[in-house]
C-alpha cells in the first residue's frame, strides 16, 4: 500500500514539471527573465553588431558617442563596445 503511494506521487510530481515545462519562458530559456511577450505592434529595433530585430521592450539599450543604440543581448552590447 505504501509503495502504491509512492509511485502515486512520483507520478504526480513528474506530471506537474512536464505541464510547467511546457508552459515556462516564451524565448524558450526556462529561467529567464526577458519572457515577456512583444505587444501587438511593438516597434523592432535593429541589433548594430548581429543585425537581428528585437522588440524595443526586450532591447538592450546604450547611449554611445551621441547615438541611442539597442541591442539583441548583453553579449552583443559588450561586443559592440569592444569596436
Amino acid at each position: 500500500m505504501m509503495f502504491r503511494w509512492i509511485i502515486g506521487i512520483i507520478v504526480i510530481y513528474l506530471l506537474y514539471r512536464l505541464i510547467r515545462k511546457s508552459f515556462t519562458a516564451v524565448d524558450g530559456k526556462p529561467g529567464s527573465t526577458r519572457s515577456q511577450v512583444p505587444a501587438v505592434g511593438e516597434e523592432l529595433v535593429e541589433d548594430p553588431l548581429c543585425h537581428t530585430y528585437v522588440p524595443l521592450s526586450q532591447a538592450y539599450r546604450s547611449d554611445m558617442g551621441g547615438k541611442t543604440l539597442y541591442f539583441c543581448s548583453r553579449k552583443c552590447l559588450e561586443e559592440y563596445g569592444k569596436k
